[in-house]
């Protein structure tokens, strides 16, 4: 039995690389991005990197319990909706 070499991390590493580099470019060359970018809350935000970070830590956070107060609210006029449409039925 002859032992395979393990694969080349550093090629690996290095698609990883390009990959990753062409997916900044690609979000970086978006038209929404680069509009964002040139207002002033954008260029006010490149200049303050933990700012944006805690914002967007922020955002991200809080849309999990604004998601679940939402459903709640449709669930909740979407069973009353029913029961007042039974109610008058009978």
């Amino acid at each position: 039995m002859a032992k395979e070499d393990p694969p080349s991390t550093s090629k690996d590493l290095q698609e990883l690389q390009k990959k990753l580099s062409l997916l900044v470019e690609s979000i970086q060359n978006n038209s929404k991005v680069v509009a964002f970018m040139k207002s002033l809350v954008g260029q006010y935000l490149d200049r303050h990197p933990f700012l944006a970070l805690s914002v967007l830590v922020f955002v991200a956070m809080s849309a999990v319990p604004v998601g679940f107060f939402l459903l709640i609210v449709v669930l909740t006029s979407l069973a009353a909706f029913v029961g007042v449409i039974l109610l008058e039925d009978f």
